[in-house]
């Protein structure tokens, strides 16, 4: 009888350590993908306060924008000079989101940073 009555507990324990290992690779994809994004921020120029969010969203502006066209360039040269750039801001248009330009711009700021 005792051998039927620790099989629920088994089970749980078991469940418990999957449930375990999955937080854990959850927390390192996620560190992984943070780390990733900070050193394209880097690589990018900026220079300012590393913001996650609004780097991200820069960053699928970007990626929209070479969707859109389908040009390989378009990607690169979008997120070129942390964002502070001609092609930026034509993307911006061609995707519609000129509505959005005054915040879109204050995180280009924030992420360019300020230079000497």
């Amino acid at each position: 009888m005792e051998l039927l009555e620790t099989v629920p507990n088994l089970i749980q324990m078991a469940l418990f350590r999957v449930l375990v290992c999955l937080l854990v690779i959850a927390v390192s994809v996620n560190e992984a993908a943070h780390s990733l994004q900070k050193r394209s921020f880097v690589q990018l120029g900026c220079m300012g306060l590393f913001d996650r969010s609004k780097f991200t969203r820069l960053a699928t502006i970007c990626e929209d924008c070479f969707e859109l066209y389908r040009e390989p360039d378009i990607h690169t040269h979008c997120m070129s000079n942390c964002f502070k750039n001609n092609y930026f801001s034509k993307c911006v248009d061609a995707l519609l989101l000129t509505n959005e330009q005054e915040e879109l711009d204050n995180s280009v700021r924030q992420l360019y940073g300020r230079r000497k």
